[in-house]
This record gives structure tokens, sequence and C-alpha cells, in this order.
């Protein structure tokens, strides 16, 4: 997910076997000129999966990582800190459709983040929570992440495939996303929707998410059906979602109504199938004015990319934020930019055939797949990333 997440749903496309473009605006600006150019680059593959095929020029990208994109629904954490504290089951999972679409409300930008190195990290240390993303596979372009905080835990998983129509691209999004309570015990899962970017050559940029969420509580068996509206003829119905909260029995307890780039209010369902006349607003986009070059609301810029000298010197090589045409990028040096990540992508390239000339298959480090009864595999995390953080931490000392 993650998800989003997130401005990850959004990706339009992956990174090989085309020619990294130099050119482009310093300033970071997507003149009609090169999205006339990027048509031509990408017409022979209209209605494909594109995601690992080309390497796209380095102008239409933002300065951080997909995996960093992964953890900025965390900036809506307050509203799984609300689900845990909840005495009824349905609350909980009105809270989680609230995430939800908290989490989707930041996936408005339309430029693209950068494609994860095969066994790249990223981290956040929060005073709340502890998050840990890796991008555990290239082919297929796979990324996992997990949360803990004192009540819970959040792992996120997507597996991106995207297809390019002429002037819009359409991301869909595999991968199971699983949330544990450590009061109740509740096991959580849900997946993703499908995302698509209008008008990439002509026109203003927008971004559209819809399909079905399916929340369900595994322990209870009651679950969460949320509906994204897929925009119509001249936007008709952009943004809209509604939903239903169902018992194990399938019975409606509660009723979703909102838009997910404004808020989610909850109705509790009556005993005449009735909606009650007031509602509870469970979440609501921040309105804080946002005037980045690259549009990172302020927590982004706080949690996700900045980053001092101290705190550099514990993080480990693999981390997104070190990347170096990411950083580059950051600074505004777009030809730099494109080397750095030219460079990063043959490497990844040289790495793979070294490992085949070896018969040798990667090896992911902090999370590993294992066979699950229940939802076919699932990946478990070693133990071991945050363990060496601290030694490297109290080395630093």
């Amino acid at each position: 997910m993650f998800s989003g997440a997130l401005n990850y749903m959004k990706s339009l496309v992956g990174s090989e076997n085309l020619e990294v473009q130099e050119s482009g605006d310093k300033e970071g600006n997507i003149e009609p000129e090169q999205r006339k150019g990027l048509l031509k680059q990408l017409s022979s593959y209209v209605g494909k999966d594109i995601t690992s095929l080309i390497s796209l020029p380095v102008w239409i990208f933002e300065p951080v990582s997909f995996l960093q994109v992964m953890s900025e629904p965390l900036q809506y954490s307050a509203l799984l800190d609300k689900c845990a504290k909840q005495d009824s089951e349905f609350l909980r999972l009105a809270y989680l459709a609230a995430f939800n679409c908290a989490l989707y409300s930041t996936a408005i930008r339309t430029r693209k983040p950068f494609n994860p190195i095969l066994g790249e990290t990223f981290e956040i240390d929060h005073e709340n929570f502890r998050f840990l993303a890796e991008q555990v596979s290239h082919h297929p372009p796979i990324g996992v992440s997990e949360t803990v905080s004192k009540d819970y835990t959040l792992q996120l998983e997507t597996e991106l495939k995207s297809k390019f129509y002429g002037n819009s691209s359409e991301v869909e999004i595999g991968g199971t996303n699983h949330f544990t309570l450590n009061k109740t015990g509740e096991h959580f899962t849900w997946g993703h929707l499908v995302t698509c970017c209008h008008n990439i050559i002509i026109g203003s940029l927008w971004l559209d998410h819809y399909g079905d969420l399916v929340i369900e509580n595994h322990t209870t068996g009651s679950k969460a059906v949320l509906k994204f509206a897929k925009a119509g003829w001249l936007g008709a119905g952009r943004y809209s979602v509604t939903g239903e909260i169902l018992d194990s029995e399938g019975d409606v307890r509660y009723r979703l109504v909102g838009k997910w780039n404004e808020s989610l209010q909850l109705f509790q369902v009556m005993d005449n199938g009735q909606n009650s006349s007031a509602s509870t607003t469970l979440w609501e986009a921040s309105k804080e004015p946002n005037t980045h070059k690259f549009l990172f609301p302020q927590w982004v810029q706080d949690n996700v990319i900045n980053i001092d000298e101290e705190y550099e010197k514990v993080l480990p090589a693999t981390d997104s934020r070190l990347r170096t045409d990411r950083r580059a990028l950051e600074a505004g040096d777009l030809d730099l930019a494109a080397k750095q990540k030219h460079a990063l992508e043959e490497k990844q390239r040289e790495d793979k055939k070294a490992r085949d000339a070896a018969k040798q298959e990667w090896e992911t480090i902090h999370f590993k797949k294992e066979q699950d009864p229940k939802f076919q595999y699932r990946w478990k995390y070693t133990d071991r990333y945050w363990k060496h953080r601290e030694s490297k931490r109290s080395n630093n000392q």
C-alpha cells in the first residue's frame, strides 16, 4: 500500500533499458516540449505494463524514493492511535477506514518518486513509532515496510504494475497490508486501489484513485467496505468515497460518506436501516498552506527528507536519503541527478549480471518471505535492523 502507499501509487513507470535524458528545465519545471518528447519516448509502449521497461528523464521526478513515499501516510498515524483506543470493533474499523482515506489524500503530487534500488532501505525513528522499509525485489518491484508503536504493528506491501495509455498512466498495486493491535490481538488486512495519472502529455496533470477497498477483521469477522468512485466525464464524482461497516453476520452497523481529499464522516445505522441524523467526523485533510517547491507538506520535510550531520552518521549506506541522484535533484542540479541516476541503475544491472553468472539469488536482509496458512505468504521482519542501528548510535556517541 501505502501504499500509500502512497504518491507511490501514482508512479508512472519503472527503470530500465532506455538511455537517461539529461535535458530538462534547471528549475525542475515540466515544459510542453518536454512532455511531447516524453510521448515520443513512450509511444511504442501504449497498453503495456512498463513498470520495468524504460528509464525516464529526471525532470519528471521529485527528490524522494518510493520507499520514502511509503512512509507518508504516517503523518496521519494519530488515526491508528485512535483505532487502538476504541472499545468497539466497529469503531476500530471506522478509524482504519479513515486512515486509508488520509493515506490516499497524501497521493496528490504528480511528479514521480525514484524507483528504489534492490536492497535500498528507509527508516523513520519517530517519538511515537518506528518505520522501516526495504526494497525486497526489483523484478517485479516490491517494497515492504513495518511500522511499530506501543499499541500496534502495521505492515505494508506494494507490488507495482503500470500501463501507459497515451495521455494517461494507470497503476495497479498488488500486495496485502496487515495491521495488528497489541491490546486485543485483532488482525486486520486490506489491499490497494487503482490510481490513474491523467494528462501526462496534454492538459493539467491530475490523479484519480478508484476501486473497492475491503478492510477485514480476521479475528471477529467484521469488515469495512469502501468504494472510491472513478471520476466521470468532466470530473463528475471525483474524490467521492462511500462505505459500510458490517458485523460478522453481514448486517450494516455504520455508514461512511466523504471525499478522500477532504474528510470522512461516520453515521450509525438505526434499527430501521436509515442513517442517524448526527455524524462523527473521523478525519479531515490538512489545510496547511504548502509553498514547498516540490509540494512536500511540512511533516514530510521534517520526517522524510531532512537530516542533520549527526543523524546521517548512524544511517546505513542503503538509506534512501543518501541516494546521490535524490540529493542532486533536491539541490536543483538536474544534469548531476541524471548522471547519478544512470550510474545507480547501471550498477544494479552489473550486480544482477554477477549474481546470474554465479547462479546466486538475491537475499533480502530485513524482511524474509515466509509461508502463511491464511494469507499464502507474509514478509516477516528479521529483527536485525534496529539492533544494528542502536549499536551504531552507541559507537558514535
